[in-house]
């Protein structure tokens, strides 16, 4: 049961003119015409008005105060979290010597407009492409390793080293450039001279090679090709750019221990077609290889290094705001120094979410993360009338600086591909930049209405993790980037499931299934903050969501006056909103997300069409299973009623929606 209403006043409109009306008589009996059109009685409905006002701002507690009450419970709004995406730098010519892209430095944005300012993103790490070439060429053919000599970076070979793979070509052949430094993260680009190889079936645009990087145990990672202008060797000289993965590992091979790039002939075509074989392979005159960019992380953040923040006037308490607000999530190295003001000396402060286990020897300091204040330990009164000090207080004429930090993030940071295109600070050697794929991850700092309906779980749960709906619950505490969590009660004593899904900027929509699936290191942040809070002995399994696709396929007819391409796209979108992880579930518009579990009518579905501005009727509307992950859709339609596990979701595959008018 919920704790009543207080009602400070409960006084309303007509109360408050009966009254006034009453003191009349008593204060003035001269006054006796108490009509509604007397002058004198509209004054006093018009106080009355503004005092049934004041009595509803009064019955009202303030913003102010309930975040003063939270402040109290040692409830923090939560601040930002930054997209993330990855730049591809190309090279306008092979370098001479190696080109230094720093990190922290290197801003990239999108363009700016009359109405938009450039949205900025930073390379996280330095990364320096280097002025290389390859060491080695190495033959594998028919299981036989043979070194091909190389010179200045360029193999030449001869006479049967000349052939690229056997003869006739098997499964398994390849051919290897070795390098000394690492290929990680590299665009590399190579420059063939040789003759067209012969196939059966052999696609210029699919063929059936793979572009491979040396990994450890003898593993290979695939390197994406962007572009082939040999077209898998069928066209014969030509080049062939590829992006190669964030990691290359030396191996031995034909003598030398190197970095290694191979082309190997594989049993099917890179989109899975059987078949394709060559009958001949390419003869090779000449063969060289050079970095012609790299692909880097970024984060939609600015990075402030070395920043005062001010002195200590040696009292408990003090706070020291930042310059830029709201500040993201500290990382590695990012804490606040003390100098002393005797010798100068540079102490390293740590860190912490509150001062409760902090003692008056502890270096420690709280940062708040939307408003990007400093605060250092204060001094508690006891009820025995003594003082308590949690945490170091620094010395008088001590200053402080923060050694860095990173502040911006938010929604405006999930920019779409191909977007962030302007270098702001040139960089020689760089000809090019764009992100290839869209920034994700972007959430803007948390509001008040959120951190009440939050305060209530936090202190229910005393930052334990016990019940299912502790766990669901502190999945979405340890990141903002975690929209939504289900766990599901375990077996036989196994791990606790515990099943999330990301959140997505805009999320009304046909969401890939990629998108769909959390990172690796979302997985691993949540881990880490549940490890801390789980009782001792209780494993948690972290999972991607499941989800059930479903396409929808509608023929309707519109009204006479209706566009139909218009009420096509309308029903669409609407179709895509309601049966949404994220925003789903809700026939009138954008709603909390489909319920984990919940099954789903047909006749669901007529009613979110027929709400359409412009549908008339439905002539057909069928429901079809599909797979997000493939995009393969049921042949057979799913009935009348999907019923869903209790971890499962729906989504939308692909809506098929055709809208015509009445033929007279």
């Amino acid at each position: 049961m919920r704790l009543p209403e207080i009602q400070l006043d409960d006084r309303r409109f007509q109360e408050l003119v009966s009254e006034a009306r009453t003191r009349i008589s008593r204060a003035c009996p001269e006054w006796t015409e108490h009509n509604v059109s007397d002058p004198g009685i509209t004054l006093i409905e018009l106080f009355a008005w503004m005092t049934e006002m004041t009595i509803y701002r009064l019955n009202r507690v303030p913003d102010k105060l309930h975040v003063t009450l939270l402040d109290l419970l040692g409830i923090r709004l939560d601040g930002p979290s930054a997209a993330t995406t990855s730049l591809r730098f190309k090279l306008a010519d092979k370098p001479i010597e190696p080109i230094l892209i720093g990190g922290g430095i290197t801003e990239v944005g999108t363009p700016r407009t009359a109405h938009d300012e450039s949205v900025i993103f930073q390379v996280d790490e330095d990364f320096t492409i280097p002025a290389m070439s390859p060491a080695a060429y190495v033959l594998q053919r028919h299981g036989q390793v043979k070194d091909v000599g190389i010179a200045e970076g360029e193999a030449r070979p001869t006479g049967s080293d000349q052939l690229a793979f056997g003869s006739p070509p098997q499964v398994g052949d390849a051919l290897y450039l070795g390098f000394e430094e690492p290929l990680d993260r590299l665009i590399v680009q190579i420059e063939v001279d040789a003759s067209m190889a012969r196939g059966a079936g052999v696609n210029p645009e699919d063929p059936p090679l793979r572009w491979e990087v040396s990994q450890a145990d003898g593993q290979w990672a695939p390197a994406a090709v962007l572009e082939d202008l040999t077209g898998g060797f069928n066209y014969g000289s030509g080049t062939v750019e590829l992006e190669l993965p964030p990691r290359s590992v030396v191996a031995p091979l034909g003598g030398h221990r190197l970095h290694w790039l191979r082309c190997r002939i594989a049993e099917t075509s890179v989109s899975g077609r059987a078949g394709a074989t060559y009958s001949h392979a390419p003869e090779i005159y000449s063969i060289s290889a050079a970095p012609m960019g790299a692909r880097l992380p970024s984060t939609h953040a600015a990075r402030v290094d070395r920043e005062v923040l001010g002195v200590s006037d040696g009292t408990p308490g003090q706070n020291f705001p930042l310059r830029n607000q709201p500040v993201l999530k500290l990382g590695a190295g990012e804490l606040l120094e003390v100098q002393d003001p005797e010798s100068g000396d540079w102490s390293r402060w740590e860190g912490r979410p509150d001062f409760v286990g902090s003692t008056q020897f502890d270096r420690h300091f709280v940062l708040d993360l939307v408003s990007g204040e400093v605060e250092l330990g204060p001094a508690i009164r006891e009820t025995h009338g003594g003082w308590t000090q949690y945490g170091a207080v620094p010395p008088k004429g001590a200053v402080l600086r923060f050694t860095s930090y990173r502040h911006g993030g938010g929604r405006e940071g999930n920019v779409t591909a191909n977007t962030l295109s302007v270098l702001k600070s040139t960089i020689a050697g760089i000809d090019t930049v764009t992100n290839p794929d869209a920034a994700v991850g972007g959430v803007d700092a948390e509001i008040i209405t959120h951190a009440r309906q939050r305060a209530s779980m936090e202190i229910r749960s005393r930052y334990r993790a016990v019940t299912a709906e502790d766990f669901e619950f502190m999945a979405g505490e340890a990141s903002p980037r975690v929209a939504r969590a289900v766990c599901i009660p375990p077996r036989d004593g196994a791990a606790v499931p515990l099943h999330l899904v990301p959140r997505i900027y805009p999320a009304d929509r046909r969401l890939d299934f990629a998108e769909l699936m959390p990172e690796e290191a979302l997985l691993t942040e949540v881990a880490e903050y549940l490890d801390d809070r789980r009782l001792i002995g209780t494993t948690v399994e972290l999972k991607p969501c499941r989800y059930r696709g479903l396409s929808v396929v509608v023929n309707l007819q519109a009204r006479p006056l209706a566009d139909t391409a218009r009420v096509e796209e309308d029903v669409a979108h609407a179709l895509y909103t309601y049966l949404n992880p994220l925003v789903g579930g809700n026939p009138t518009g954008p709603g909390a997300g489909w319920p984990f579990g919940r099954a789903l009518n047909q006749g669901e579905l007529y009613g979110v069409v027929h709400a359409v501005d412009g549908v008339e009727f439905v002539r057909i509307l069928r429901l079809y299973e599909t797979n997000l992950e493939t995009g393969e859709q049921s042949a057979k339609p799913a009935g009348t009623h999907i019923v869903l596990e209790p971890d499962e979701l729906m989504a939308s595959g692909l809506h098929i929606v055709k809208a015509t008018h009445r033929e007279d």
